[in-house]
Order: C-alpha cells, then structure tokens, then sequence
C-alpha cells in the first residue's frame, strides 16, 4: 500500500513538473493559441535533445568523441535557451534560435560523421524543425526553414565524396544501425509531436467553442436588454396614449346615462304633447344631427358656425340666440334651415334639449367607438411590436412599411407634441426576415430621431424597392451628427447621450441584426438632420 501512495505521489509530482516546463514562456494576456505555441516549442526541443543524447553517447561508446560533442551541444544549447526564454518571456527570439540549432546541427553532425551513408543520414532529424515551424511560425518563415532545408541537404550531396569516415565506424554494419535508429526514433518523434499537437489543438478549439458560445449569450442577453430599455422608453407614452382612450370612454359613458335618463323621464310626455306638424319638425331635427357631424369641425369652423346661427336665429326672432347656436353646434347642425319655426315656437327650449340628448346618444357612443378602436390600435401595436407574426426567431414574410407604422403608433405621445410626420412609402416593403428582431432597429432609428429634434421637427419614413432587395428610410430634421462622432456611432458601448440615457449598444445592435439578414446600415448627417438608409435583400422577390 506504501509503495502504491509513493509511485502515486512520485507521478503527480513529475506531471507537475512537467507541466510547469511547458509553462515557462507564458505570460499573462497569452491567448490559448500562444500557449499552444509555447508548448510545442518546448516539446520539440525537449525531443532533439533526447535525441541529442542518444546520439552523444553513440558517438561516444563507438570511438567518435569529437563528433559526439555537436548532439551534446544541442542539448545545452535548448537548456540555455530555454532558461533565457524563461527569464526574459522573449518567445520570438527563442523560436527562431531553436530551429536554426534543430534544422543545421544535425547537418554539421552529419558531415563530421563521413555523409550520409556512415551516419545512417542523421540529418534526417532536420525534419522535426519543419515540422515545429509549420506549428508556431507563419507560412513565410516556415518556407524559408524550407529553403535553407534544401541548400544544406544539396551542400550535403556535393560534398558528401569529399567527407572522410572516422575510422571507429568503418565497419560496414553500422549505417544500416544507424539508419534504423535514425528512421525510428525521428518517426516517434513526429507521430508523438502530431499527436500532441492535435489533442492540444482539439482541446483549444473545445475552449475556443465554450467562449464563443458564452460570448454568444452574452451578445444575446445585451441584445434583450437593449431591447427591454427601449421598451421601456416606450411604456409612459402607451401609458398615457391608453389612458386617453379610457378617460373618453368614461365621460362618454357617464353622459349616456344622463342622456337616456332625460329620454326615458320627459320626452316621451313631451312628444305626446306636440301636435303632429311640430312632432315632425322635431323628428326633422333629431334626423339633421344624426346625419351631421359637428365633432368633424375645426374649432375655427364650428366659431364661424355659432356666428352664422346666431344671425340667422336673431334675423328670425328667436330668443336666447347665443345658447341656441350652442347647442346646434354640438348637435353637428350648423345650417338652419327649416328648424327656425321649431326654435321660435312654444316648448322651444325642452324640445332642443331633448334633441341634443338624442344626438348625444350617438355621439356619445361614436366616442366610445373611436376611444376602443384607438385603443385596440395601440395594443396590437404593443402585440406586433413583440411578436409580428412569427414565433421565436423563425422568419417569415411581413411588410417593413407596417412594422413602421407599428412603431409609430408606440411613439405617438412623443410625435403629437410637434413632430410632423412624412410617410414616403412607394412599395409595402414585403420581405422574409425576422421582423421581430427589425423592429428593434426601426424602433432605435425613430427613437434616436425624435431624440434629436427635440418637440420640433419632420420625421420622414420611407420604404422602397431597391437593387434587389427593399430599402427603408428614417430621416429627422435634428442638429446632424458630430464629424468625429460619426465614425463611430455603429461602436459597442459608444453614445453621445448624457450619462445614464443611453448605453451605446442600440446602433451596435441595428447593425448586427441588419447584417445577419444580409443587409447594410449607412447613415447621411448634416446641420439640417440626418437619414438612416437600411437595405435589406429579397432574393425570393427578385427571383420571381
């Protein structure tokens, strides 16, 4: 049991050693792909210099002292290196060193040992120093190692007649030992320093996977973020847009309960009273507010038309001409006409207000269809904005000139204040994308607009067939973008905005999102405002 914790121990501690020897030229901010680098520099230095040692102690234990002092040299050569490297994290220098000693050396080696026959063609080991620079150099400088790998092994050809063989290897068996120990050992050398730079490698790219799928997570959650930010931007106006509505529909519905209480309480004994010709003028009245509709008047015009009333009630000697003119007014009836008789008559004054609470039944319920539709319109939009049509991230067909409109309809509180509204829209702008994620950029284009103009100005929207594909316009009448911000708007994290109102991600995001779906984001800005011009292609359209 002893034994067995010792031999545990014994190999913990050598594979911790190891691995700090491979480590030694790593600096902190190395990317795994240096690492890599590192390390098989090591390990191929560490294999020459076994093999170094083999070849030392041949050369000594068959009488070529002289010779055996190159392998050996190559092994303290890599030690030194490797200690400068270590010291000084200088991984260039150590490099080039390295396969300059491992490419000549077991050329010089080769020639003190009489060629390449007497030495079993010993610079075969050359070959590992190719190997290791098409690991951790750049094509060109593996191609000069090549190079200078041709013309040492064409050297060795010319002269290799001329090389004398010590005499401690003149036996004839001997090179065809030291060929085989050659041909293995280097065959070893390079499937094991294959096979470990393919598990490094391997390993790298399985880390390399989990960082770009973190960072794939990351990019998507600050996509959902931006996007919940503009939303948010959003939720005070639809607030208010919604309560608009509801405030309409509560007074409309209030002045319904008091007009149908007067209907049911006095006008049934009312009419009963009226002598036919004078029931008929009031049915007349009641017909002529239906058909009209004095909400459609301007405030200027429904003045003009109290004015004129009023006239033509005094000119006919009705009383109380100013209230009168009032109420017609409110009924939608702005023209006399055969009324006057009914107004100047007995009971005038009952008749007309039984008159206007039967027009403000149907106004009062016209409100309540325009406030519901309004705010229909404003849900669907919230409803379209988060989810147009599609499911997840799956495309399908939509028309970018309808998801503008969409965002138009949110930013609506914002734009009645002042901001005129162009729609150039030449073509519906029907194409195959995720409009779930466009939205985000046409609702970050207009936001940016409005933004720039203040309470003031012209927003122009514009969709068109381009070039194969459709092209969308948002154009603000603002102050323009700043020449040295304006290389740099489409920058993560980059904003012109006051701390805390922007974050710098929402044009990163429109160009991201822009591009996944093939398209292009350009920008034109000048002192009279700025156009954001996104393309988007149409392939299946075109095609057709």
């Amino acid at each position: 049991m002893l034994e067995h914790f010792q031999g545990e121990f014994m190999a913990a501690s050598a594979s911790h050693h190891l691995a700090r020897l491979f480590a030694l030229a790593d600096s902190e901010g190395d990317s795994d792909e240096d690492r890599l680098r590192h390390r098989f520099l090591i390990a191929t230095g560490l294999s020459m210099s076994g093999g170094g040692i083999l070849w030392g102690s041949l050369g000594l234990s068959v009488g070529t002292a002289g010779p055996a002092v190159i392998p050996f040299g190559y092994t303290v050569a890599t030690a030194i290196n490797l200690f400068v490297l270590s010291r000084t994290k200088a991984f260039v220098p150590a490099r080039t060193f390295q396969v300059f000693i491992s490419l000549a050396l077991p050329f010089f080696f080769q020639w003190t040992l009489g060629g390449f026959t007497a030495s079993g063609c010993v610079m075969i080991w050359s070959l590992l120093a190719l190997v290791a620079s098409l690991s951790f150099e750049d094509v060109r400088d593996s191609v000069r190692w090549w190079v200078l790998f041709l013309a040492l092994t064409i050297v060795s050809g010319a002269i290799d007649r001329r090389l004398d063989v010590p005499a401690t290897i003149a036996d004839p068996s001997l090179p065809a030992i030291f060929f085989a120990i050659n041909l293995c050992t280097v065959a070893s050398a390079v499937f094991f320093l294959t096979l470990y730079f393919v598990r490094a490698r391997a390993s790298a790219i399985v880390a390399l996977n989990e960082k770009n799928a973190q960072l794939a997570q990351s990019q998507a959650a600050l996509v959902q973020s931006e996007k919940m930010a503009a939303l948010g931007q959003l939720v005070a106006g639809v607030a208010h847009e919604l309560n608009t509505p509801l405030g309409a529909i509560r007074a409309s519905v209030a002045n319904l309960g008091a007009a149908v209480d007067h209907a049911l309480g006095d006008m049934p004994a009312l009419l009963a009273e009226l002598p036919p010709p004078r029931r008929q003028a009031f049915l007349a009245l009641v017909r002529a507010a239906a058909r009209n509709d004095g909400g459609r008047l301007t405030s200027r015009e429904q003045r003009a038309a109290r004015r004129a009333l009023r006239g033509e009630l005094e000119a006919k000697g009705v009383h109380d001409a100013d209230p009168i003119a009032d109420h017609l007014v409110d009924m939608g009836v702005t023209a006399l006409g055969d009324h006057a008789e009914l107004l100047a008559g007995a009971q005038a004054e009952a008749l007309l207000d039984s008159a206007y609470n039967l027009s403000a039944l149907r106004r009062n319920s016209k409100n309540i269809d325009l406030a519901a539709d309004r705010a229909a319109k404003i849900v669907f939009a919230l409803k379209s904005y988060a989810h147009p049509g599609t499911a997840g991230a799956e495309q399908a067909e939509g028309s970018l000139a309808e998801s503008l409109d969409t965002v138009l309809t949110l930013y609506h509180n914002l734009i009645k204040r002042g901001i005129e509204v162009v729609r150039e829209v030449d073509d519906p702008g029907v194409v195959r994308a995720r409009h779930e994620a466009l939205n985000q950029v046409w609702t970050n284009l207009v936001h940016n607009a409005l933004q720039a103009m203040g309470d003031a100005g012209t927003l122009t929207v514009g969709v068109a067939r381009a070039a194969g594909g459709v092209e969308v316009r948002v154009a603000d009448t603002g102050g323009g973008i700043a020449p040295e911000a304006l290389e740099r708007i489409f920058d993560p994290f980059f904003t012109t905005k006051a701390a805390g109102e922007g974050t710098g991600l929402g044009l990163s995001i429109c160009r991201d999102i822009v591009e996944q779906h093939g398209g292009r984001i350009e920008v034109d800005t000048g002192p009279t405002g700025t156009c954001f011009r996104v393309w988007l292609p149409d392939a299946e359209r075109e095609a057709a």
